[in-house]
C-alpha cells in the first residue's frame, strides 16, 4: 500500500484559504521586511522634510467646476505654521499651529480659541496633507510591497501622530523611477480607508514639492478637493507671527506691511 500523498484542499476549504491569502496581500500583511534601499526610497520621497524648513506658500483649493479658496501659509519651522485665509468674507482671520497646538484668532476677538485636531482648511484639506505627511517621524515602516516600478510602505502612526491626522496607518505609494509619492491612503483603526491623497504633479526644481493634488474624503464620500500650490517662496519667517500674546507680527501681516 502506498503512503498517502498531501492533503489537498477543496471546494469550500479552497476557496475560502484562496480568499484569507488575497485578503492578507490586500492588507499588507503578506508585505516584506524592508531593506536599506526601501528605506532610502521612503526618505527620498518624504515630501514634508523636503519642504523648506521656513517659506511662504500660496494655495488654492476647491472641487470641479466649483468655487476655489486661496489660502497663504507661513512656516517658521518644523511644527510651527500661521495660515491666512485670503477670502474676503474670511478677511482677518489666522489659524496658527504650534506643535500638536492649534489656535483661531478671529477679528474682534479678545484671545484666541483652541480647537481641535484634524483641522480642515478648505473642505477635506488638511494642514497634515498639504505639504506631505512626514512618514519618517511618528510612524512605524511594518512593510513593503513591488509591483514594478510602483512600491508600497505599510506605516503605522505611533499615538501622538494619529491624534492629530486621525488615521492609524498609512499605505505610501512611491514611483520607484522618480522616487516621488503617488498616493497615501489613510486608515482608520480596523484598516477602512478614511481619506485618499493623490499626488498629481510637481514644482520644478530639487525638492519634490508637490504642485497638484486631489484630496478624497472616502467616509464622507464628498466631490474630490482639487488643490493646486501656486507659490512657494522659501524665505525667513518672523518667529514673532507664532507668539500666542503677543499679536503685533500678525497685525502687521494683515496690514500688509512689505517690510515683515
Amino acid at each position: 500500500m502506498s503512503p498517502p500523498g498531501p492533503m489537498v484542499a477543496r471546494g469550500p476549504i479552497r476557496e475560502a484559504l484562496l480568499a484569507l491569502v488575497l485578503s492578507l496581500a490586500a492588507t499588507g500583511a503578506l508585505a516584506a521586511d524592508p531593506t536599506p534601499a526601501d528605506r532610502a526610497l521612503l526618505a527620498a520621497s518624504n515630501l514634508f522634510a523636503a519642504a523648506p524648513e521656513q517659506f511662504r506658500a500660496r494655495v488654492a483649493a476647491g472641487t470641479t467646476g466649483g468655487v476655489r479658496t486661496e489660502i497663504e501659509i507661513w512656516r517658521g519651522g518644523r511644527d510651527r505654521l500661521l495660515v491666512r485665509p485670503l477670502a474676503a468674507r474670511q478677511r482677518g482671520k489666522l489659524i496658527l499651529q504650534r506643535g500638536s497646538e492649534r489656535w483661531l484668532f478671529a477679528p474682534g476677538a479678545r484671545e484666541p480659541v483652541r480647537l481641535g485636531p484634524g483641522l480642515r482648511l478648505a473642505g477635506t484639506l488638511s494642514l497634515e496633507e498639504l505639504f506631505g505627511i512626514d512618514i519618517e517621524h511618528g510612524h512605524r515602516l511594518l512593510g513593503v510591497e513591488s509591483a514594478g516600478r510602483v512600491v508600497t510602505f505599510h506605516l503605522e502612526a505611533d499615538e501622538a501622530t494619529a491624534a492629530v491626522t486621525g488615521a492609524t496607518a498609512v499605505r505610501w505609494v512611491v514611483d520607484r523611477e522618480t522616487r516621488r509619492p503617488l498616493r497615501a491612503d489613510l486608515l482608520l483603526a480596523g484598516g477602512r480607508v478614511a481619506r485618499v491623497v493623490e499626488f498629481q504633479g510637481f514644482r520644478p526644481g530639487r525638492r519634490p514639492l508637490p504642485a497638484r493634488l486631489v484630496l478624497k474624503d472616502v467616509l464622507r464620500g464628498t466631490p474630490p478637493l482639487e488643490v493646486e500650490i501656486l507659490e512657494v517662496e522659501e524665505r525667513p519667517v518672523p518667529a514673532a507671527l507664532f507668539d500666542l500674546t503677543d499679536g503685533s507680527a500678525r497685525a502687521r501681516l494683515l496690514a500688509g506691511d512689505p517690510e515683515l
